[in-house]
């Protein structure tokens, strides 16, 4: 039975996954980590008879010590992420990460890390099945309609902007014609139309109430199309999370969309 550990374990992601993997027949949930510990126990927070009484740290590496964890799953923010993952490389941990915020040059650091260790790294910047799906018609679509703007919208205490989903969407669909050629506006508002990615403009919406939305919007000539995916609750990121821990077991190096677990 493989041990799992949560960073972020009091969020919003982090309480819903503790949730999941406790009822995974083959894991076991031994450690949860914070920024601040708590009095009460994880079966108190999060209301679950079935939740094991630990407490929650804050020390990764003493955590890993006491509790001996082959897998972190990591749903937290961008500050201090980078440093985090390092760390639990360092500690031979597996990891399972639905954080954003990581620049380019973290992730080539962390991919060399993880060939070095001998480790696996899945960093994921969506866990919904659906939202893998928009994404790949997203990156199909840009085939024949070569210009296309990004609407995504989450809750108010999502730290980064734009969001991970938005800017894998858009890197898949890099190269399409048109992206890289649109000229700029000249904007009575500065920043109005949001940032650009490969070409593709990126608006953010972070607002109380919203989980998760993303719109892709194509124009074309007498023609728009539009796909979008909404995640109504976070319950719809527990299917993407069961597999990433179940290919986790089997599978080394460095993941970056569910997609290449979805074929396998």
């Amino acid at each position: 039975m493989d041990r799992v550990m949560i960073r972020g374990i009091t969020g919003k992601m982090g309480q819903e996954t503790a949730r999941t993997v406790i009822n995974m027949p083959n894991f076991k949930l031994v450690a949860g980590l914070a920024s601040e510990e708590r009095e009460e126990s994880l079966a108190d927070i999060l209301q679950e008879d079935k939740a094991p009484d630990i407490r929650v740290a804050t020390d990764m590496t003493r955590v890993v010590e006491e509790k001996k964890p082959d897998i972190m799953i990591d749903f937290t923010g961008p500050e201090k992420l980078f440093s985090a993952l390092k760390q639990a490389l360092n500690l031979n941990l597996d990891l399972i990460v639905g954080s954003t915020g990581l620049s380019v040059q973290e992730k080539k650091a962390l991919k060399t890390l993880t060939k070095e260790k001998g480790s696996a790294l899945f960093i994921i910047p969506n866990f919904a099945i659906g939202a893998v799906l928009m994404m790949k018609f997203a990156k199909e679509a840009s085939k024949y309609l070569s210009r296309a703007e990004i609407i995504e919208a989450h809750g108010e205490a999502k730290a980064d902007a734009p969001s991970g989903t938005s800017l894998a969407t858009a890197e898949g669909m890099k190269g399409s014609e048109g992206y890289s050629k649109e000229e700029d506006l000249t904007l009575t508002l500065p920043g109005v139309r949001g940032g650009r990615k490969e070409g593709v403009n990126i608006h953010s919406i972070r607002l109380p109430g919203v989980v998760a939305r993303q719109e892709v919007i194509f124009g074309a000539e007498g023609q728009t199309l539009t796909i979008t995916h909404n995640s109504l609750s976070r319950k719809s990121f527990m299917p993407g999370v069961e597999l990433a821990l179940e290919k986790i077991t089997e599978r080394r190096g460095f993941v970056t969309s569910l997609e290449e677990l979805l074929g396998e």
